[in-house]
């Protein structure tokens, strides 16, 4: 094999492996933001926000957009939107929640924070 051809074939091959993994640990968007176990992910969020925070207690209106993203287990970025129970004529605001989920399925809140838009 000519040396020409060997460093061609080397570098195709090393342009092929990197783009390979870029997406890997990143944030992928979740296509049905309305599965029951997104929304099951969406109201653990909600409800564990609730127990660690005194203020006036939320409940889970929807799911606007969501993102997951792998790891050893898999991180869930939700933008929800949520209203205070018996709050009548409030109307529902947003919130990033992100969830940890690991193998066996445990959830930990890792943060949950207003937004002014989505």
């Amino acid at each position: 094999m000519r040396p020409t051809t060997f460093l061609l074939a080397i570098a195709t091959i090393a342009i092929i492996l990197s783009g390979a993994g870029a997406n890997t640990g990143g944030w992928q968007p979740i296509e049905n933001v309305n599965s029951e176990h997104v929304r099951e992910i969406a109201q653990f969020a909600v409800m564990a926000q609730d127990m660690s925070f005194r203020g006036s207690p939320l409940r889970l209106v929807s799911v606007v957009k969501g993102f997951h993203q792998y790891v050893a287990g898999i991180n869930y970025k939700l933008i929800v939107s949520a209203a205070i129970i018996g709050g009548e004529g409030r109307r529902a605001k947003y919130y990033e929640a992100i969830v940890y989920e690991n193998l066996s399925h445990v959830k930990e809140l890792v943060s949950f924070r207003p937004l002014l838009t989505v």
